[in-house]
């Protein structure tokens, strides 16, 4: 599942490509992938009842005005008072085309992230969504699994959604003190230090990957119980949280399962991992073979040398 690095390189490339482009038409082919708030639904007077083509008709001639991210969540605003919050899950990608990248890819990318998988061509049976502008250019929305989603709610909405009022603090973000962190780890000292980084209660955004990657660097196990975490241990984690994020928005995120960038490209920062997906290979620090265990159903690796 793309986290915080892959989420905001997407924020971050859909921001300079889709400002004030004008959305000419929008295809959906699958229904399920999308939803209208309610507040948002009512208060549409124009009779219109099925919900596909009210989702069209909501955002036919709309400009988007930019594209901003909370934990994992993409939240794109258009101008009126109307936002789209999506949500990418496992598999979920957004692909970004004008003429220009359609003369030089002739339309095709490698929708799963394998050097062994083929070409595919856009649309294609993973494209749910697509947004047609008036310039010619086209944003796909591709999803293996479907289990993604795309929601227009008005903006006095927002604020409102469960997903978002549960939040923790932003991990990049002067919201998050090391004192709200200790007080939550605290809250969880029965739980493996692992799972606490990944509650997003807790903080927002970090996942499987950059768990391993931030207890690496701050040289604590993942099994570790959060009570066992002493204060120096919990102040080095808290320090690495923000260096590993930062790094994996440098190299454009992990592209390890599905996830690619906005023009069909590769995140570099599975390239610089120390910990996660190396199961059996020697540790970049020490040689040591990285290790691994189940915690919460999740694959979590690890050096046993090097992690205390």
């Amino acid at each position: 599942m793309p986290e915080l690095p892959e989420v905001q390189t997407v924020v971050s490339e859909l921001n300079r490509k889709l400002k004030n482009r004008k959305i000419k038409r929008v295809a959906v082919a699958k229904a399920k992938m999308i939803s209208i708030g309610p507040h948002t639904v009512s208060n549409i007077r124009d009779g219109v009842q099925d919900k596909v083509d009210l989702f069209v008709k909501m955002l036919k001639g709309r400009k988007f005005t930019g594209v901003r991210r909370r934990a994992k969540l993409l939240i794109f605003d258009f101008d009126g008072p109307l936002s789209m919050l999506v949500h990418l899950k496992m598999t979920g990608q957004f692909i970004f085309e004008d003429k220009k990248q359609r003369a030089k890819t002739g339309g095709k990318y490698r929708i799963l992230n394998k050097l062994t998988a083929p070409l595919v061509q856009l649309p294609s049976k993973y494209t749910h969504v697509i947004f047609y502008f008036t310039d010619g250019s086209t944003l796909y929305f591709n999803d293996l699994r479907q289990f993604g989603y795309l929601k227009l709610v008005g903006h006095d909405e927002v604020d409102q959604v469960r997903e978002l009022k549960e939040y923790g603090p932003e991990p990049l973000s002067k919201q998050f003190t090391y004192q709200k962190f200790g007080e939550a780890v605290q809250r969880r000292g029965k739980s493996p230090i692992k799972l606490v980084l990944m509650d997003p209660k807790v903080v927002a955004g970090i996942g499987n990957i950059y768990s391993d990657e931030i207890l690496f660097h701050a040289k604590v196990r993942p099994t570790r119980k959060a009570a066992s975490i002493k204060p120096k241990e919990l102040a080095e984690i808290y320090k690495q949280i923000p260096i590993v994020l930062q790094r994996g928005i440098k190299y454009k995120g992990s592209s390890v399962g599905d996830f690619v960038r906005t023009d069909g490209q590769w995140g570099s920062m599975g390239k610089h991992h120390f910990v996660y997906g190396r199961k059996g290979q020697a540790c970049k620090s020490c040689g040591t073979m990285i290790q691994s265990v189940k915690l919460g159903g999740r694959t979590s690796c690890f050096c046993p040398l090097e992690q205390k």
